[in-house]
C-alpha cells in the first residue's frame, strides 16, 4: 500500500540528493576574482535551499504520528495538468536564449497562472509582467548575472 508518509520521506530523500548534487556542480564552476558576486553564488543558493528543503520534508515525514493517509493518485484532468505544466517547463527552457529570461519566465508565469486558473487572465498577466520585471531588475541588474538578455539585450 502507498502512503503519503511513505512517499514524502521517498521524495524528500531525493530532493535533498538533487540538491546535493547541485551544491556539488556549482563548485565546479569558475569565475574571476574581480567579480563583485561569481557565478556560482546562484547555484550554491540554490542547491542549499533544495537540500534543506528535501531534508526538512524527509524528516517532518519520518517524524509523524498519526493515521498515514493513502495517496490518491490524478485522475486523467490530474495527469492532463502535469502534463501541461511540463510542457510549459520545456517552452520555458527553450525560449530562454532567444526570448532572454525576463520575457521568458513574464510567459512562463502567465501561461502558467492562466492554464491552471483561466478565469483570473489579469492577475495572470499581472503577475507575469512583474515576474519578468523582478528577474530583469533582481538577477540581471542588481545581482549582475549573465543571463540570457533576448531582445532585451539588444
Amino acid at each position: 500500500m502507498r502512503s503519503q508518509r511513505k512517499c514524502d520521506i521517498a521524495a524528500g530523500t531525493f530532493i535533498a540528493l538533487l540538491g546535493a548534487v547541485v551544491i556539488v556542480a556549482a563548485s565546479q564552476i569558475r569565475g574571476d576574482v574581480e567579480e563583485r558576486l561569481p557565478p556560482r553564488t546562484l547555484p550554491y543558493v540554490v542547491g542549499f535551499m533544495t537540500l534543506a528543503g528535501g531534508l526538512g520534508l524527509a524528516v517532518k515525514s519520518y517524524r509523524f504520528r498519526g493515521e498515514d493517509p493513502e495517496i490518491e493518485w490524478p485522475e486523467k484532468d490530474g495527469w492532463v495538468r502535469i502534463g501541461v505544466n511540463l510542457l510549459l517547463l520545456a517552452l520555458f527552457t527553450a525560449l530562454m536564449d532567444p526570448l532572454g529570461m525576463p520575457i521568458t519566465t513574464g510567459l512562463y508565469v502567465t501561461g502558467a497562472i492562466w492554464y491552471m486558473d483561466r478565469k483570473r487572465i489579469l492577475a495572470a498577466l499581472l503577475t507575469g509582467a512583474g515576474s519578468a520585471v523582478a528577474v530583469y531588475y533582481l538577477f540581471i541588474k542588481l545581482l549582475g548575472l549573465n543571463f540570457p538578455l533576448g531582445p532585451l539585450g539588444r
